[in-house]
């Protein structure tokens, strides 16, 4: 209060001395507003510069394009007089229609097949040498008919007894020569296949061959299948051997032993000749100077008013690179409507997150974050043969919801969604399913709580752009397949999202210093080195941290805190008692209090560096700055007051300075650190109190609150009124669940109670923060508050 009051005097004589002087109201008010001014110029420089580099890269990938003027006939409309192609110009074919040449293009190239010409010459003279061979053993006389079936067996083993005694017939051996070696002959000239299923695709009248480097086409008609050999050679020796089963099967098994595709399919020529005609497929059709586009008194089709748009187009470019004027006002019109998508984006940062502004990283963050969405936003667009459903608005989404909240998050969203309105000419409904994308991005990234499972993300983003496609195709009638294979380029976006997000999260972490949730779950591993050593070095501090975590994450959502930031800052935000843990009472167990035999002063100083050699231990293990942020103003600039008042027990008040006995602060800057600072000071209160009833859990909890509201320790963090009543009512509910009283066994009774009293000064118990004591409040507020100096 007498703060309060001194600052007030300071300020009346202030405008006191101003009046003497003589200045005038208007001329302080002038230069106040100049000063903010340059103020606000010199802060915000780096948006200005960063606004018009994207502004200028965004004319340079996308140009602008004067709209259209509406030509004069419509489809349906009769002519009233000829239209004439003033000059030549091309036009560009319908998506479906270029996809319909494309097909055909493939389809009319005909198979490739590589010819054997060695086979054809060589299998029927491989035959006649065989029966050759047979032929002159059968004419040994001084060979028994055994021994001629063994010579003719060494030849060709896989003949059977009955076999040899037939081929040793003159009549039947020369019937299989003649008709075998012609049969073999004839089917070889028609063409043996090995692979058919080309030819079944389609009726080609025509095959291309390819043998010895040069090209034919060969008639289908008459080629043969290797499955097709069986019957006609077995229906040729039916016809030769009537029904001799034993000639017949002989003539088969020869003649079929000599029988190989002639004509093998060469896919890979196939489909290099296929690609290269679909490749070659025109995208656009050639419309000569005076040449009639529509006749007059004729109804005017719909390729006649594609041919008139793409003349209008064609009269805009034309008009556009004879006049400047023109060019320079298209340019400042789409200029100038980016720039107000940028401000309506730069008003909602400013109202609900103006910590982007101020801080350097994360605008720079930000900036780079958009302009790698520009480029392949660029990329996509400009390359004819992708779709717009690749542009990887949802990439942007993920980035900003990790780094800067689901808030933000919507805002570069939107954004990022009407960049294609701005940028483009595309149709309205790609806004709205990449916003839809977008959407379903942050909630699917919010829900995440370990990085191994980004496969969600794939999933919410692809069913997105499944949903979104399908809302607006099926009422524009387009066909199944067009709707798959839009969907299908929705789901590669999703695909390729995940994979940029899991593989430059780390990399944007590490430039930028900014802490995802990611790391922080990480961090409130408890297994992490860190917290182990803290449970086995300091188990008082290991369990008090818990509790406080466990409280801020309970309120944290409640008062728009980040409940995971709040719980990892509560479970580190007193690492420093590491150094000296036995002068902190949770700590001290059966031993004695270290702080008897120390003066006030230098038991508060010891207090203060758990603060300092929390930070360096922090930084020391590398943990965010956001984390050591709590460590650093969880205190703020708090009085000791226990040791306050026992300094003033001793000496006179003239000689105690309040400031040897305040913590170094910063004050919280953030409602999460604000979080820490209240829970860590009731549980550590309310855990010191003999008989913690509800009232007196109630009285402790409000008394502490309001202590740090009035010593203005909350002024920084975010807090509201209605923010603080919502944390003290959940910390008294949670408190009062966990400090109910017990009743006491049979046992205990006889012993006469608990024989622990908590919370004497005379067991020196070290004291939590609790501003505001007088030293002629009674002993007992003392008391009941010294815990809060923890």
């Amino acid at each position: 209060m007498r703060m309060r009051i001194a600052r007030r005097t300071k300020m009346g004589d202030r405008i006191s001395n101003d009046k003497e002087k003589g200045e005038s109201p208007h001329l302080r008010y002038a230069a106040s507003f100049k000063l903010l001014l340059d103020s606000l110029l010199k802060k915000n420089r780096l948006v200005a510069i960063y606004t018009l580099v994207f502004i200028a890269l965004s004319l340079i990938l996308f140009p602008p394009t004067q709209r259209m003027k509406e030509i004069k006939y419509k489809e349906g409309d009769i002519a009233d007089s000829d239209v004439i192609a003033p000059f030549t110009f091309l036009v560009p074919l319908d998506e479906q229609e270029i996809e319909l040449n494309r097909a055909k293009a493939a389809v009319n190239i005909s198979p490739i097949y590589r010819r054997n010409l060695t086979a054809e010459k060589q299998l029927p003279k491989d035959l006649k040498d065989f029966l050759h061979r047979v032929a002159a053993i059968a004419r040994i006389d001084t060979l028994t008919a055994d021994e001629k079936a063994a010579r003719i067996k060494e030849i060709s083993p896989g003949l059977q007894d009955e076999d040899v005694k037939l081929l040793l017939d003159d009549r039947t051996r020369k019937k299989i020569l003649v008709e075998g070696t012609h049969l073999i002959s004839s089917l070889l000239k028609k063409g043996i296949v090995n692979d058919g299923t080309p030819l079944r695709r389609r009726d080609y009248p025509t095959i291309v061959t390819i043998a010895e480097d040069k090209e034919k086409l060969f008639p289908t008609a008459n080629i043969i299948e290797q499955d097709q050999l069986e019957g006609i050679i077995l229906d040729k020796a039916r016809k030769l051997f009537g029904s001799n089963e034993g000639a017949i099967r002989l003539f088969y098994s020869i003649v079929r032993s000599y029988l190989v595709p002639n004509l093998i399919f060469d896919s890979n020529e196939t489909k290099r000749r296929r690609d290269e005609a679909v490749k070659n497929v025109q995208t656009v059709f050639k419309v000569s100077k005076n040449q009639r586009i529509v006749a007059k008194h004729d109804k005017v089709s719909r390729s006649q008013v594609e041919i008139l748009q793409a003349l209008e187009k064609k009269k805009l470019e034309m008009e556009l690179a004879t006049s400047r004027g023109k060019k320079f006002w298209l340019f400042f019109g789409k200029g100038l409507r980016i720039f107000l998508l940028i401000s309506l984006l730069g008003l909602a940062i400013v109202k609900f997150e103006p910590k982007i502004l101020g801080s350097t990283k994360q605008l720079t963050l930000l900036f780079i974050v958009e302009l790698f969405y520009l480029v392949i936003f660029a990329v996509v667009f400009n390359i004819g043969r992708f779709s717009p459903y690749l542009i990887p608005v949802a990439f942007v989404s993920l980035v900003s919801t990790a780094f800067f909240g689901v808030q933000t998050a919507i805002f570069v969203t939107i954004f990022s969604s009407f960049m294609v309105i701005t940028h483009t000419n595309l149709p309205s409904h790609v806004t709205f399913v990449s916003m839809l994308a977008g959407s379903a991005a942050i909630i699917s990234i919010k829900q995440l709580r370990e990085r191994k499972n980004f496969y969600k993300i794939f999933l919410y983003v692809s069913i997105a752009y499944i949903i979104g496609i399908f809302s607006f195709k099926i009422g524009a009638g387009l066909s199944f397949g067009t709707f798959l294979v839009n969907s299908l380029w929705g789901i590669i976006n999703a695909f390729v999202c995940t994979i940029l997000v899991m593989f430059l999260l780390p990399i944007f972490e590490s430039l930028f210093d900014v802490t995802t949730d990611f790391t922080l779950m990480e961090l409130s591993d408890l297994n992490r080195p860190l917290l182990k050593r803290l449970i086995l070095e300091a188990p008082g501090t290991y369990h008090h941290s818990i509790m406080v975590g466990n409280m801020v994450e309970a309120v944290a959502e409640d008062v728009g805190a980040n409940s995971l930031l709040a719980r990892v800052g509560a479970y580190y935000h007193d690492i420093g008692k590491l150094s000296k843990p036995e002068y902190f009472f949770e700590n001290k167990g059966d031993n004695a209090n270290k702080h008897e035999k120390l003066s006030p002063s230098m038991s508060a100083l010891i207090l203060v560096s758990h603060v300092k050699e929390g930070v360096e231990l922090a930084k020391k293990e590398k943990l965010p700055e956001v984390v050591i942020d709590a460590i650093r103003e969880h205190h703020g600039t708090t009085v000791m007051a226990y040791f306050y008042q026992k300094a003033l027990e001793y000496d006179s008040h003239d000689s105690v300075n309040i400031d040897d006995f305040r913590y170094p602060g910063p004050r919280p800057h953030s409602k999460e650190t604000a979080l820490i600072m209240l829970a860590d000071s009731t549980e550590a209160a309310v855990r010191s109190l003999k008989e913690p009833t509800a009232p007196r859990i109630r009285a402790v909890v409000t008394k502490i609150i309001e202590s740090r509201m009035n010593d203005g320790e909350l002024d920084e963090s975010g807090l509201t009124l209605n923010d603080i009543a919502v944390i003290r009512e959940k910390f008294i509910k949670i408190l009062t669940g966990i400090f109910h009283p017990r009743i006491p066994y049979p046992s205990q009774e006889e012993e006469g109670g608990v024989k622990e009293q908590r919370g004497q000064v005379g067991k020196g118990q070290d004291l939590k923060n609790a501003n505001g004591l007088k030293p002629q409040q009674k002993k007992a507020d003392i008391e009941r508050n010294r815990s809060l100096n923890d």
